[in-house]
């Protein structure tokens, strides 16, 4: 098995995203089954609905604006990652991020925004965060990069938020758990709190029962556009970033 880190960055702004939020750095990471580094994908992605970014984006991630100007656009940067996966032949190995959001969320909803299917390849991933906390459950469930990367005896290589450094502070994340004998697995997936059925984690409801992915609470509540169930204390989506 070999595997794939990824580590998107977007448009963004405060104290509210964009929308539609778009992908604008596409990095990807191939790692043997040894947590090896074998090749690197990268190139930005030029954003249609927001083409000028905004200064806490530039900020944040350190890309600028023309840098993005004269860069494929997102159908033809998935195009180009589909053919490196071919050249690799790597129909499969398994995608690793840090979270879910990546292909949970940003992507499902840029491909919404193209009319393009969503990829095979981002159908099934593993979310490091997740597999830390199984090996590492002292230190609690919601641990980001930077705590994964220091409770490792690793340092921060590169500039955070660079999608193409993220991604490889990931992949040196991913060798270390290998090293200690973590099972990389594909963690996209969610039992129903009724009937216990798993599902996929882009299914809005239950596949055997059709009961909603989270027991809603009062005032939690739907959205309109993508059906996703969000707490009482967000003001907009979650999952596709609409205004409740």
């Amino acid at each position: 098995m070999r595997y794939v880190v990824i580590d998107f960055e977007a448009t963004c702004d405060e104290p509210f995203n964009p929308d539609p939020q778009e992908i604008i750095e596409f990095p990807a990471i191939l790692v043997d089954e040894a947590g090896i580094v074998v090749d690197e994908f990268h190139t930005f992605v030029r954003p249609i609905a927001h083409p000028s970014l905004t200064a806490f984006c530039t900020e944040l991630t350190g890309i600028r604006s023309e840098q993005l100007d004269h860069a494929p656009t997102f159908p033809d940067v998935v195009s180009q990652f589909q053919e490196w996966l071919n050249q690799h032949t790597l129909e499969s190995s398994m995608i690793v991020t840090c979270g879910d959001w990546d292909l949970g969320s940003l992507l499902p909803r840029q491909c919404a925004q193209h009319r393009l299917p969503i990829p095979k390849w981002a159908e099934n991933w593993c979310n490091l965060k997740e597999l830390f906390a199984q090996h590492f459950p002292e230190m609690g469930q919601h641990v980001g990069m930077v705590r994964m990367i220091n409770a490792l005896g690793l340092s921060i290589v590169g500039r955070l938020h660079s999608g193409i450094d993220d991604a490889r502070n990931i992949a040196r994340i991913l060798r270390k758990l290998i090293e200690v004998g973590a099972y990389i697995e594909n963690t996209a997936l969610w039992h129903c709190h009724e009937c216990d059925t798993e599902n996929r984690y882009l299914a809005r409801q239950c596949a055997r029962c059709k009961s909603p992915r989270a027991e809603m609470q009062p005032g939690d509540w739907l959205c309109s556009r993508c059906g996703c169930v969000n707490f009482a204390r967000r003001v907009r989506c979650y999952h596709c970033g609409s205004a409740g």
